[in-house]
């Protein structure tokens, strides 16, 4: 990593355009996503219109969040020089979608309270160094998109 930082030190050369395209095109509900070359199956439980063939939307959220955040303490021990032998993060929130079936209640119609459980197996690291890589993943770039907000555009046609 710290080659190609150097080789490409401009920050527009890292700059990418990234896409999901997700389809529902039968009477299952089934919806097929796909992500460059992965396919994906996203659906819910029978009490929601589906068939629990794959995860929901809110437990793929869940999912992001803890990828995202795991890559961001590797790419920091990497670049930190910490020793790091195992990262896990387990990504919950609570979720409620009675008011998409008219049921009124008094949670938001979006995952909340979400929480991401850090646990690293880090024998030989320091509690200095603990902290700095606590501190560099404070960066994770999907966890301070859903703190910070960002817009989003939906065009229909």
């Amino acid at each position: 990593m710290d080659a190609a930082a150097a080789e490409h030190p401009d920050p527009s050369h890292w700059r990418e355009a990234v896409e999901a395209v997700c389809v529902a095109d039968d009477e299952s509900g089934v919806r097929k996503l796909r992500l460059r070359d992965w396919e994906f199956i996203g659906d819910s439980g029978p009490s929601f219109g589906g068939q629990n063939l794959g995860p929901s939307s809110p437990e793929l959220l869940c999912g992001v969040i803890s990828t995202c955040l795991t890559h961001t303490y590797l790419i920091g021990a990497a670049h930190l020089g910490v020793p790091v032998d195992r990262v896990e993060v387990r990504a919950t929130a609570d979720n409620n979608d009675a008011p998409l079936l008219g049921i009124a209640g008094s949670d938001p119609l979006l995952p909340f309270n979400i929480r991401a459980t850090v646990t690293l197996v880090a024998p030989d690291a320091t509690d200095a160094q603990l902290g700095r890589l606590h501190r560099y993943a404070e960066q994770c770039p999907i966890t301070n998109l859903i703190r910070n907000s960002n817009p989003v555009t939906v065009i229909t046609g």
